[in-house]
């Protein structure tokens, strides 16, 4: 499955911080320049698994595999739920070049506007993941819950590991610093739980 992505200027401009109409005329004419640059060199990919759940209380989540997601939260969310769904999904390494083509240039608004892009295109990626595996749920007469990232509450970021195997995060050449951040930095990985 494929996902055309529709990166509205108006979500880039809102990363910016500027609003709807408020840019003269000569900062939308590099803003449009940078943001077509940065549509280019997009490459998004995603994957998504489904997981039965095992346990779900004292704030851990625990799956079929064995693998658990310490999280009160996310033990919550899965209350009453068969299964989760573990997902991915990344743009691509190109932002990241851009990104650092434009510091290396010192042209710091181009390089907003391909962070901007980066950000809005990684977010409307997971949204349409998160959104094609409600679809199933709904056709099997089940329902998805929200998504959860790392970082949320008390989802540390320390689960960020687990949860990259478990969305199966490497086949998209998404690879974790030390501290768990994600390369390339335009992705972003998710849990929704499957009630039925």
């Amino acid at each position: 499955m494929t996902f055309d992505l529709d990166v509205k200027t108006s979500l880039v401009w809102r990363r910016l911080g500027v609003p709807a109409g408020g840019a003269a005329a000569e900062m939308e004419r590099e803003f449009d320049a940078a943001y077509e640059r940065a549509r280019d060199v997009l490459a998004p990919k995603h994957s998504y698994n489904l997981w039965a759940v095992a346990s779900a209380r004292r704030g851990v989540l625990t799956l079929e595999n064995g693998v658990a997601l310490e999280s009160g939260l996310l033990a919550k969310l899965a209350e009453g739920a068969d299964a989760v769904a573990a997902m991915a999904a990344t743009v691509g390494p190109g932002i990241d070049d851009l990104v650092e083509d434009y510091n290396a240039r010192g042209d710091a608004f181009a390089m907003m506007v391909a962070d901007a892009v980066g950000s809005v295109a990684a977010e409307e990626l997971i949204s349409l993941v998160h959104a094609a595996v409600a679809t199933e749920a709904e056709r099997a007469g089940g329902a998805v819950t929200r998504r959860v990232s790392p970082g949320y509450g008390d989802f540390d970021l320390a689960n960020q590991p687990r949860l990259l195997g478990l969305a199966g995060g490497a086949a998209l050449g998404i690879t974790l610093t030390e501290n768990f951040m994600m390369v390339p930095r335009k992705s972003v990985t998710a849990v929704a739980a499957r009630k039925k």
